[in-house]
């Protein structure tokens, strides 16, 4: 993949709700905070390096094994690690403020999210 790829408006939307749907919501939040805070890193300083995830949960570490989360992070741009020096995947400086920012919101979760519904009131 080249290094000034970029991903298409909402890549990754579809594969994100299934991932929520099928427990990875905590991980898809940590990785849609991830983008946000980079592109406004890139914003305040102007200038843009490339960003390890760094998954600090052991909820992360297991998502970033995933294959199917995998998927979604190339499908977002992002780069597996390229290296024996590397070990975490990075957000590549090419992406700018508003690619992020877009990646962002196409994982952003949309819809109903069962775990999270108000308790049903006795009728």
């Amino acid at each position: 993949m080249e290094e000034n790829w970029a991903p298409e408006e909402g890549a990754g939307q579809g594969l994100a709700q299934r991932l929520h749907q099928e427990g990875l919501a905590g991980p898809l939040r940590w990785l849609e905070n991830c983008l946000r805070r980079a592109a406004g890193d890139r914003e305040e300083d102007g200038v843009s390096h490339p960003v390890p995830l760094v998954p600090l949960t052991e909820e992360n570490e297991d998502a970033m094994e995933d294959q199917r989360f995998r998927t979604l992070l190339r499908q977002l741009g992002l780069r597996p690690p390229s290296s024996e020096q590397e070990s975490f995947w990075r957000i590549p400086a090419a992406l700018t403020p508003q690619q992020l920012r877009r990646a962002a919101a196409s994982i952003a979760h949309r819809g109903p999210d069962p775990s999270e519904a108000p308790p049903k009131c006795p009728q």
